[in-house]
């Protein structure tokens, strides 16, 4: 059932080795750091009204709108918060998007349309991390490195000055995560006798996030400096606030890019590796999927303003666009001027919203369906069949007739690949074991 929403909370935070940073540095310096946080989130919320918001307009109604049209702009507030609920240095901002916008198109105020606004929220959040650097390595000339975070997730990027260490130190949130997690991946393992796949991971990460949430203690930024300071300083052995002091004193001019420095070849290069990493993950993907992944892929880059950077991630895409695969079919009829957007494509069709995937991932899956066709597969006997079906297991439990009906048509039908589907809980697990 669709509910009304008076607006959409987009939260950017600035990466962790930032916060340490900015967390035990002296005011004034604090007070820099976030202002590139804060050039920042302006910077993508602009990008988001140029790029993202729109609403719906048609003669059908709200359910049934037929053009997805302009905005004039987006209404939303921001409000900064300094810390993690584990009390660790956490420079985030909430930026509270009202759902009602004004349409270019007759000057109407009618409702933001959710679609892209959920499709491209991965995307301005690497977008903003990206953008943050920048301002950062203008201002300090700190440098960036990208650090390993395990098999589930995507390297975080770091300033290369702040050590691990004392990242790690005000991870506190994220150590209680992992721990969690891994306790949900034991029982899995327990119960399914087989390690989650990444999906699953994803979810009973996502799970320990919840159940570990702290309640929210307000503390004062000066009490919380402070604590920060004192902790930061038994890890480094020393002052934490000069430390900070040498970290943002610029030892050489950092090398900023504009569009124009980063060759073609190295951007359809770029654009080939996105699709490969995006394929690894999807099926199917549209514009924004590739957009976050360009944005992680040029994060090694410094350039010298934000319309640079975000020249050549918008270039990078073009390029991981052209080397997919369309599914999406094209407009079978032009629309009038009137009904076009400023870059050509028609409001009668959502913005960015071809779906593409890759000819490897096509041809992976002609191999499947070439090998479920295929019945040279070896075959067990029935009566072997029967005997296991009703042999009960460790835990006392026998097959339900549905289960031991699935078992016996794939362990018969001899096709090199089988496939078993059912609703959660209907005991496929079982069945395989």
């Amino acid at each position: 059932m669709r509910r009304a929403v008076a607006g959409f909370d987009f939260t950017f935070s600035i990466p962790k080795s930032a916060s340490v940073l900015w967390a035990v540095a002296d005011a004034g310096t604090q007070a820099l750091i976030a202002e590139a946080h804060h050039a920042a989130v302006a910077e993508v919320v602009a990008f988001m009204e140029r790029e993202v918001a729109a609403t719906r307009t048609g003669a059908t109604g709200r359910d049934g709108a037929v053009a997805q049209v302009d905005v004039a702009g987006l209404i939303a507030t921001a409000f900064d918060h300094y810390d993690s609920r584990a009390g660790d240095p956490h420079l985030h901002t909430h930026v509270v998007v009202s759902n009602k916008v004004q349409t270019v198109l007759d000057g109407k105020w009618r409702s933001l349309d959710g679609r892209p606004l959920h499709a491209a929220t991965v995307a301005l959040s690497e977008l903003h991390e990206a953008v943050f650097a920048d301002h950062l390595t203008r201002m300090f000339g700190v440098s960036w490195e990208a650090r390993d975070m395990g098999r589930d997730r995507n390297p975080a990027w770091a300033i290369t000055a702040v050590p691990e260490e004392l990242v790690t130190e005000f991870s506190s949130r994220s150590r209680h995560i992992e721990v969690e997690k891994n306790r949900l991946i034991a029982e899995y393992v327990t119960q399914h006798g087989r390690q989650p796949s990444t999906a699953t991971i994803i979810k009973l990460r996502a799970q320990a996030t919840l159940s570990t949430r702290p309640e929210k203690n307000v503390r004062s930024l000066a009490d919380l400096t402070a604590e920060w300071r004192s902790r930061a300083g038994r890890i480094l052995g020393s002052d934490a606030t000069s430390w900070a002091r040498t970290v943002t004193a610029a030892k050489e001019e950092p090398l900023l890019l504009g569009a124009d420095d980063v060759p073609l070849d190295v951007i359809a290069a770029i654009g080939q590796s996105v699709v490969e990493v995006v394929g690894e993950k999807r099926s199917t993907w549209r514009r924004w999927n590739l957009t976050a992944e360009a944005a992680r892929q040029t994060m090694g880059y410094r350039f010298a303003s934000t319309e640079d950077r975000e020249a050549i991630v918008g270039l990078v895409v073009d390029a991981a666009e052209a080397a997919s695969l369309r599914l999406t079919p094209p407009e079978l009829a032009s629309s009038p001027t009137v009904f076009r957007r400023p870059d050509g494509t028609s409001v009668f069709r959502p913005k960015h919203s071809t779906v593409f995937s890759s000819t490897v991932l096509l041809a992976a899956e002609d191999r499947l369906l070439d090998r479920a066709r295929t019945t040279t597969g070896p075959t067990v006997p029935l009566a072997a069949v029967e005997r296991i079906a009703a042999k009960p297991d460790r835990k006392g439990l026998v097959l339900g007739p549905d289960q031991a009906e699935a078992l016996g048509k794939i362990a018969l039908s001899g096709r090199v690949i089988d496939v078993l589907v059912g609703p959660a809980g209907a005991g496929n697990t079982t069945c395989d074991l």
